[in-house]
C-alpha cells in the first residue's frame, strides 16, 4: 500500500507520522507544549487524506486531496511554529529527551505544510480536477 503512494504523499505520511509520535509524548510530558495535540490530530487527519482513496475507493473526499493536505499541514505548521517560538526559552533551557521530541513534532508539521503545499501545487500545475480549464492554442502566426 506504501509503494503505490507518489513520493510527495509518502513524505506527508512519513512526516504525519513523525508528528503524531512528537506530539503526543511531548503534550503528554509537559502542559506548556499541550498544543502539540494539534499536530496529533493533524497527523491523524493527513494519514487519512493520503491512504483513504486507496483503503475505501468509493469514497469522495470533500474537497480535492492537495486542497486538504494544504490546508491540514498548513495549519498544523503555523501553530507549530508559533507553539515553538513562544516555548524557546524552554527548550534551550531545559533541553532533554521531551524537547526532542516536541521538535520532531513542529519538524513533522512544517514538512506536512510543505507536502500539502507541494500537493496543492501539482494539482494546479498538472490539471487536477479542480484545476481551470487550459486555453485554447494559439492560431499560427501567418
Amino acid at each position: 500500500m506504501f509503494s503505490t503512494l507518489s513520493a510527495n504523499d509518502r513524505l506527508a505520511a512519513i512526516a504525519a507520522v513523525a508528528a503524531i509520535l512528537g506530539g503526543f509524548v511531548a503534550a503528554n510530558a509537559y502542559s506548556r507544549y499541550s498544543a502539540s495535540w494539534l499536530a496529533v490530530l493533524a497527523g491523524l487527519g493527513m494519514l487519512a487524506i493520503v491512504f483513504l482513496p486507496q483503503l475505501s475507493p468509493s469514497t469522495r473526499l470533500p474537497a480535492s486531496a492537495g486542497r486538504l493536505m494544504l490546508l491540514v499541514g498548513g495549519i498544523a505548521g503555523v501553530v507549530m511554529l508559533l507553539l515553538l517560538v513562544t516555548s524557546i526559552g524552554f527548550v534551550t533551557t531545559e533541553f532533554n529527551f521531551n524537547d526532542v521530541l516536541f521538535l520532531v513534532a513542529v519538524g513533522g508539521s512544517l514538512v506536512m505544510g510543505w507536502a500539502g503545499w507541494a500537493a496543492y501545487s501539482a494539482e494546479r500545475v498538472g490539471g487536477g480536477k479542480d484545476a481551470p480549464p487550459s486555453p485554447p492554442p494559439a492560431p499560427p502566426a501567418a
